[in-house]
């Protein structure tokens, strides 16, 4: 449903693992996500998005830049298509869960709002979120850069200012 509400296309694997991430929260859907290098990330919706490739309902196109000679792997990036069938089974799940879709849509359009935004700062936003949620309590900005920092993740007060915009715009913080 979400490729469908993004017009077929999302053009980033973090991108596309934070939308789900925040939307699982929203649909309160138990999916697992654990700390990443890019913030939250889920197997389980990794296993299900190559489930949809496997069996025609989404197309990948991988955009190999060359070697990151720093860390020894490729720089990549991944866009995401629905085929033909993917839009067909995409209209059907959502004729049938027009309640999530509905949530689905009004997340996207928050995102869609927000000046800036892409891929990276939507992960340090998730960053951030996943570490309020895991913490349940509130935290300066200090103690969420040194949460952080516990994950591997680098954020510094800027970043924070950045999430907290994001999450206030998605209606996450007040």
């Amino acid at each position: 449903m979400l490729l469908n509400k993004e017009n077929g296309k999302i053009d980033s694997k973090t991108k596309l693992q934070k939308e789900i991430y925040f939307i699982s929260l929203l649909l309160k859907r138990d999916i697992e996500f654990k700390a990443h290098y890019y913030g939250p990330y889920s197997i389980e919706v990794e296993t299900a998005l190559d489930e949809l490739i496997g069996a025609g309902f989404v197309n990948v196109k991988r955009d190999i830049w060359g070697i990151d000679t720093r860390y020894g792997f490729e720089a990549k990036k991944y866009e995401f298509f629905l085929t033909n069938s993917g839009e067909k089974l995409a209209k059907i799940i959502t004729d049938e869960n027009p309640n999530d879709y509905e949530t689905i849509e009004k997340f996207v359009d928050n995102l869609k709002k927000i000046e800036n935004l892409n891929y990276l700062t939507l992960s340090i936003a998730a960053k951030a979120y996943f570490i309020l949620s895991k913490e349940s309590k509130s935290m300066t900005v200090n103690q969420i850069i040194e949460k952080a920092s516990r994950f591997g993740w680098n954020i510094n007060r800027r970043d924070i200012d950045i999430a907290v915009n994001i999450l206030k715009e998605l209606k996450f913080i007040k």
